[in-house]
């Protein structure tokens, strides 16, 4: 059907033009087939249509009629359509070609982040570093154990298989990444550290054993060195008391003794401080003499002039005579039989009053001076750990000294550690509870800074807390043991089906109880400051190397006043979404464990999430001098020793040999005023000087000894007897000369 005037010349048609539409067309697939081909070096192929404008427009106006017009336009789309098909079927490559085109790709990847230092290597199943570190454009060097059986195929077939974020193109990441190092490395603790020379990000601060705060032993250690770096409402350490028991140290053992007998004194005097007279005193039928209760006071107030931790260095540590020994024991079998037998003392109640009032005032003195006693009971438990271990495992609960001694002694291979049980803690709903907060420690090129996670939660015990049975499922709050434990059928109802409790869940609970406003900010402080008192004590036995960062897991429990104590720290806390509050927390705290050490390290102002600065150290990586760097005397560069000897005080015995070189080479110099004094000395007196110095070297080497005395000796003695007529010939060089050589060991 033919077109009308009036409909050919439509508003919709005046503006149509499917000249310019094809044009359009023609020229993208032109320039995508040019673009294609320089990719993969192919020749462009003759084009079978070249339209320009000016063509196309004089065909257009050589149509006539509208006929003419129609038929132009269909030869034009279908010459359009082939055109279109001969370019799509240039773009499909031949599978090597293809190969080629994806390995370029991927060697590009490679190499930017190789130089922009963007490549790294997980060990373990932390899915959210990998996918926070790849959002930021990192590529990973796969571990072996990741992807083992894609590992040992050809690059070709995994070429073939390859997709944007599969496995595949991982592994062929991976493979081209190799021979490169790894910028980021997370690691387990055991691991060796490789790719050092590059300054890597590790997530591994490594310390001496004495001072590693990740296992009880390295804690004790750091309990003993915090005092010295306590500073009020900055750094302060809050403790149970600690022995160790696995090693050989006989002062040590001595110590926890005393300890646990001083315990079991104010025990004795707590319990008859929590009960009345009446259920305490028979005159007539007791069977527990009042001498006991003399013995508890006494020792308690002999304890009263060592109560300060400052004193107890002045206080000798003494093995126990036969007669104390006798006492303490008779005391203990006594003191025992009142707790298990609730036996009676032979004693009126009027007088009961009196030693519960003296007892209330002893522990009041000295809990004032010894706030730790506080968190002492009736029951004198203590808690024995391996030093080594974590989750959990070979914890037992011991109330008896020979039951812990025996404990110990037979499992020596654990290296146990005997830490005062807490008896006193704060419980919700008669339920046992700690607090898991996360640290952080970041170490850069000049400063240690201490890092701490304004979010937390709570771990619950399956059963109530009782004393009364000693059982893990009641006293140890671990996930990795409660687990293992169904919870008790009468527990309130309130507590957690999973024993976890969000930070928002303790808040709650803390308006209902009535706490005061500040409790929480008062918990948290506490745990900053014991943390940072912790890591300030292990700064001197700790690796200061650029770059490494370490992530930890800090136990805390709260006494009855909410005052934190910390526990035990474990450098590879449990991380798993084990709990619907640790599938929220642990992945959180992952993601701001790598904005702080990743991004915070190129921008200052990056957002670093929960993650609050609690304490920063500066610290000069060269402080430390080279121990191959030669010393120089009076200009002269020496060498003192070849070799020092193997003494523990290598460093006070250096400095005592180089003060007696200084102090012997500054009389040297400065006396020349004296030399005119001893121009005088008569010609016998040099002779006699002469022969003794012949005998002397005629020693052998190994007989030789240097003093601070003997360079200026030989100095003056030789001036004397070489001058002619009592004057000096010799000048300075050969007098330094003379004071290196008899300085120097032979």
């Amino acid at each position: 059907m033919s077109q009308t005037p009036s409909t050919f010349n439509s508003p919709r048609n005046r503006y149509y033009n499917p000249v310019s539409k094809i044009q359009s067309l023609i020229h993208n697939l032109d320039a995508e087939l040019v673009q294609l081909c320089k990719q993969c070096s192919v020749p462009k192929p003759l084009a079978n249509f070249n339209y320009n404008s000016n063509s196309l427009s004089a065909h257009s106006s050589s149509l006539g009629s509208s006929h003419q017009q129609k038929d132009s336009l269909n030869a034009l789309l279908s010459r359009a359509r082939s055109n279109s098909i001969s370019s799509t079927s240039q773009r499909t490559l031949t599978p090597e070609a293809h190969k080629r085109q994806m390995r370029n790709v991927y060697r590009t990847r490679v190499i930017d982040a190789y130089r922009n230092r963007r490549i790294f290597t997980v060990y373990g199943n932390y899915h959210t570093v990998r996918r926070a570190l790849m959002r930021r454009g990192w590529l990973e060097k796969l571990p072996p154990a990741r992807f083992a059986k894609l590992q040992t195929m050809p690059e070709d077939v995994l070429l073939d298989h390859a997709r944007r974020g599969n496995d595949y193109e991982a592994v062929i990441i991976s493979k081209m990444i190799n021979h490169f190092p790894a910028f980021f490395i997370w690691q387990g603790k055991g691991q060796r550290d490789q790719c050092a020379e590059v300054l890597p990000y590790r997530n591994r601060v490594r310390r001496s054993q004495f001072l590693d705060f990740s296992t009880k032993v390295g804690l004790v250690g750091c309990a003993e060195q915090e005092r010295w770096f306590r500073e009020e409402g900055v750094c302060a350490m809050s403790h149970p008391r600690f022995y160790r028991l696995g090693g050989n140290s006989v002062e040590e053992r001595l110590a926890f003794i005393e300890d646990f007998q001083q315990t079991a004194a104010r025990s004795l005097l707590r319990y008859i401080k929590e009960h009345s007279p009446e259920e305490l005193a028979d005159p007539e039928n007791g069977t527990i003499l009042s001498s006991t209760l003399d013995f508890a006071l006494n020792r308690v107030r002999n304890m009263m002039n060592f109560a300060d931790p400052k004193a107890l260095e002045d206080k000798p540590i003494k093995p126990p005579t036969p007669a104390e020994m006798v006492d303490n024991q008779t005391f203990m079998l006594q003191a025992s039989e009142v707790y298990k037998s609730q036996a009676k003392f032979r004693i009126s109640e009027k007088v009961m009053s009196e030693y519960a009032r003296l007892a209330a005032q002893y522990l009041e003195q000295i809990e004032s001076v010894r706030p730790d006693y506080c968190w002492d009971g009736c029951r004198n438990l203590w808690i024995l750990k391996p030093g080594y271990q974590s989750r959990g495992i070979g914890i037992v609960i011991r109330n008896s000294l020979d039951d812990i001694l025996q404990w110990t002694t037979n499992n020596q291979n654990k290296k146990y550690i005997v830490q005062k049980y807490i008896e006193r803690p704060l419980l919700v709903y008669r339920t046992k509870f700690d607090i898991r907060q996360y640290m952080l420690i970041t170490i850069t090129e000049s400063l240690v800074t201490i890092w701490t996670y304004r979010d937390c939660y709570l771990r619950f015990s399956s059963q109530e807390f009782t004393m009364d049975d000693l059982r893990e499922s009641i006293h140890l709050t671990n996930n990795s043991v409660q687990k293992r434990y169904k919870n008790k059928m009468n527990r309130d109802s309130r507590l957690p089906k999973h024993n976890m409790w969000s930070l928002d869940q303790f808040k709650s609970h803390l308006r209902h109880v009535g706490a005061p406003e500040n409790t929480w900010s008062h918990i948290y402080n506490g745990m900053k400051q014991n943390l940072v008192a912790v890591v300030m004590a292990s700064l001197d036995e700790t690796e200061l190397v650029q770059n490494a960062f370490e992530l930890y897991g800090c136990d805390f429990m709260l006494d009855e006043h909410y005052n934190p104590i910390l526990i035990e720290i474990n450098s590879t806390p449990d991380l798993s979404p084990s709990t619907e509050v640790t599938a929220r927390i642990c992945p959180m705290a992952l993601k701001d464990c790598i904005r702080v050490v990743v991004d915070l390290s190129k921008n200052p102002m990056a957002p670093t999430g929960l993650f609050e600065r609690a304490f920063e150290v500066s610290y000069n990586l060269n402080k430390a001098m080279d121990s191959q760097q030669q010393m120089e005397l009076s200009g002269i560069q020496m060498t003192l020793f070849d070799a020092l000897p193997k003494v523990k005080t290598r460093t006070r015995f250096l400095r005592k040999i180089l003060n007696n070189v200084k102090s012997s080479t500054s009389r040297k110099l400065g006396g020349k005023e004296k030399e005119k004094e001893k121009e005088h000395v008569s010609k016998k007196t040099t002779k006699a000087t002469i022969s003794k110095h012949k005998r002397k070297n005629s020693k052998s080497a190994a007989d030789s000894k240097s003093s601070s005395a003997s360079p200026s000796r030989q100095v003056s003695m030789t001036n004397t007897a070489i001058g002619t007529g009592g004057k000096t010939i010799l000048n300075s060089a050969i007098r330094e000369n003379l004071a290196l050589q008899y300085t120097a060991p032979k």
